[in-house]
């Protein structure tokens, strides 16, 4: 089923490229049907999430009526790092982790490098179930090659499926596919050992959850949903 989508778009400042170089320093990204990929070009593309967090599966203080999101796509230029495993969560991120605040992410990417160079475009669609299928088409730009998916997981204290600035161009073409597999990850910002929020703040490092119940006391590293991203 396709997203309702629930938040406005945000773009921020768009840079149109020389024929010469992407912002990155690589060369000007080329279409698979040899057309230029820059100045206004765009390149579409259909995001497909695939959950699979059961109760079958999962039945160990499974929550009632869990589910992920708000869904999020950020399609962002090289240079916005939105959040990288091993590293502490940035304000945005833990609103979000901990709440589904869109907007408190939001207003950080804005200001992580300024008006005049941060470029990305946000897109923010309902929650998914917690088994199926959802979709929703993304758009490319010579300047935004990268994505960052993130969905929190509901209920929990701050625990989210994601995945880190993928990139969407190989060499000089752009991929026809990407596909990731997504294991839940902590936040670090809230203490937690159950699926209920936490009121309990921590600076720990984003990386694997190892306290949820299904973990039996280890690192749980199966995957609860899978990402594809196709070019249409």
């Amino acid at each position: 089923m396709k997203f309702k989508f629930k938040y406005a778009l945000i773009v921020l400042s768009m840079v149109i490229l020389s024929c010469g170089s992407d912002d990155d320093g690589s060369p000007a990204t080329t279409v698979d049907n040899g057309t230029d990929f820059e100045g206004n070009a765009t390149a579409e593309y259909t995001l497909t999430f695939d959950t699979s967090f059961s109760e079958v599966d999962f039945p160990e203080e499974y929550p009632s009526n869990p589910s992920f999101g708000p869904v999020i796509a950020i399609v962002h230029s090289p240079s916005i790092n939105v959040f990288q495993s091993g590293n502490v969560a940035s304000d945005g991120l833990a609103a979000y982790v901990e709440t589904g605040d869109v907007d408190a992410l939001a207003s950080e990417l804005t200001g992580q490098e300024g008006d005049s160079e941060g470029l990305f475009f946000i897109q923010t669609a309902s929650n998914a179930s917690a088994v199926g299928t959802s979709s929703f088409d993304i758009t490319f730009t010579p300047t935004r090659t990268r994505v960052t998916f993130l969905a929190k997981l509901n209920p929990s204290p701050d625990w989210f499926l994601g995945a880190a600035s993928l990139d969407i161009v190989d060499g000089n073409t752009l991929k026809d596919e990407i596909q990731a597999n997504l294991v839940l990850l902590d936040g670090g910002t809230k203490v937690g050992e159950t699926y209920e929020s936490s009121s309990v703040s921590e600076n720990n490092t984003i990386g694997v959850c190892e306290d949820v119940p299904y973990a039996d006391g280890g690192v749980f590293v199966e995957s609860l949903g899978n990402l594809t991203i196709s070019r249409n």
